[in-house]
């Protein structure tokens, strides 16, 4: 018998109510079952009555004190019953079939993440702008993580786009900085990480080729408010730089580790020893 695969969405939101309906209801209308949590810390507007709304077809997380984002995500997605995890933004919504086309690439254990092309909605000039992950790959299938890498180091892609296993994205959020981190703008950062450890744990990965996520882009988003200032971007950019650096520590450095391991301490055991008889036989 074939076992079900069990999804939940998280949604972490602050001060987000204006966006927040259309974004839980996208997630009412997928065409296959899952567990839609909301996330709220802190937030000072009318989220609550929002919420209120849609009744028990929700669970609702609330806290009254807001401790970042880091936490606000890692609160939903421990709280999450499903295996899969849809980490999506309080500003962005799914279309219907999202989920459906997006599972249907978790077949293999060798698929780490699935992910969908995405249009980005102008929420100023009320239409659709332009669409993103839709030109490095053509078509919908499972491809390689080493053909790949280069693309999914140099840009980004948002969690809201993606569905990642429970375990693999509880891993890549830090509630403080990454070890050695010298940058930080907004929580940015497990955004990316989470896809980067996929990398390394899996083989490969899915594309739906089909545009089901989207983006919108307004004035609040953290994209467009790191655009209007230098020092933002500033900060945004290298917290992301500091990500791929990160990356590459844990992929090449565990083959140092393992170098060092059964050569550089067993010489330095065999060294210590030598020394040892040295000095007690002039002792």
């Amino acid at each position: 018998m074939k076992q079900v695969k069990t999804i939940s969405t998280v949604i972490p939101t602050f001060n987000r109510d204006k966006f927040l309906n259309k974004t839980i209801q996208s997630c009412l209308d997928q065409t296959l079952k899952q567990e839609i949590i909301i996330c709220n810390h802190g937030s000072t507007d009318k989220t609550d009555e929002v919420v209120r709304h849609f009744g028990e077809n929700i669970k609702y997380i609330k806290r009254n004190k807001d401790y970042g984002p880091h936490f606000c995500w890692l609160d939903g997605i421990l709280a999450a019953e499903g295996e899969y995890i849809n980490l999506l933004m309080d500003d962005d919504w799914l279309e219907k079939t999202y989920l459906e086309e997006c599972m249907k690439y978790f077949d293999s254990t060798d698929v780490g993440f699935v992910f969908s092309a995405a249009k980005v909605y102008d929420d100023e000039k009320q239409q659709f702008m332009n669409s993103l992950h839709d030109k490095f790959i053509t078509k919908s299938g499972i491809f390689k993580t080493s053909t790949y890498e280069s693309y999914f180091l140099r840009y980004l892609i948002s969690p809201t786009s993606i569905i990642i296993r429970k375990k693999d994205i509880i891993d890549s959020i830090f509630i403080g900085k990454l070890p050695f981190a010298k940058y930080s703008y907004k929580g940015v950062g497990p955004d990316k990480l989470m896809i980067l450890l996929c990398l390394l744990r899996y083989k490969k990965f899915g594309y739906v080729a089909e545009k089901l996520s989207v983006y919108r882009s307004h004035k609040g988003s953290i994209t467009i408010d790191s655009s209007l200032s230098k020092n933002k971007d500033f900060l945004l950019k290298k917290s992301y730089e500091e990500i791929n650096k990160y990356y590459y520590t844990l992929k090449y450095g565990r083959y140092f580790s393992n170098f060092q391991n059964k050569y550089f301490l067993f010489l330095r055991v065999k060294i210590i020893n030598t020394l040892n008889k040295i000095n007690n036989f002039f002792s």
